[in-house]
């Protein structure tokens, strides 16, 4: 029989004080069998950087013609793709020739080398936007993760703070620049 997702619920009181959005949302989302607790917990990251109203998560990696997180507009096409993880440069252009905009969210323990691979070939791509989520900072997400979370989520001047009732913590949300 195969091993069904996990279903895991996050309520958000979001304050991004950059962009003036402050809202509560209630998250609910599966975490597939292959899919990493950082993964999930990365997907909801990025879902809270890139908040807007029209935002919706995807199958994620059930499908992998579409992106984690999407925004569509009236007419089915993407607005916006937003991802997660260590892409492939081609994976990157394909995002980038689909969506208005596209911005993903890097982390992993190859990260360094991703970069020094693959950044010269993403160059001419001016719809695309890349930050890096700290390794360290999804460990220590990690290591509370509970099936219903209850975050309170602050942006402000690229540096991100999180409480999860148990542990207030912070990390920069460091763009990378690919000129």
């Amino acid at each position: 029989m195969a091993e069904k997702s996990t279903i895991y619920r996050a309520q958000i009181n979001l304050s991004d004080i950059d962009r003036g959005i402050y809202t509560e949302r209630q998250l609910t989302l599966a975490c597939h069998p292959s899919e990493t607790t950082e993964r999930l917990l990365a997907r909801i990251i990025a879902y809270c950087l890139c908040f807007e109203e029209e935002l919706e998560f995807t199958k994620g990696i059930c499908e992998g013609a579409s992106p984690d997180i999407w925004h569509r507009d009236m007419g089915q096409r993407i607005e916006h793709w937003i991802e997660v993880g260590l892409p492939t440069p081609e994976r990157i252009q394909e995002a980038s020739r689909r969506a208005r905009q596209v911005t993903f969210y890097l982390y992993g323990k190859h990260l360094d080398r991703w970069q020094q691979m693959h950044r010269e070939k993403l160059v001419h791509l001016t719809n695309l936007r890349l930050f890096i989520i700290e390794a360290d900072f999804l460990k220590l997400l990690v290591g509370n993760i509970a099936k219903n979370m209850s975050w309170s989520l602050t942006q402000t001047e690229g540096t991100l703070y999180l409480s999860d009732g148990k542990q207030d913590l912070s990390t920069t949300i460091e763009p990378v620049y690919l000129q």
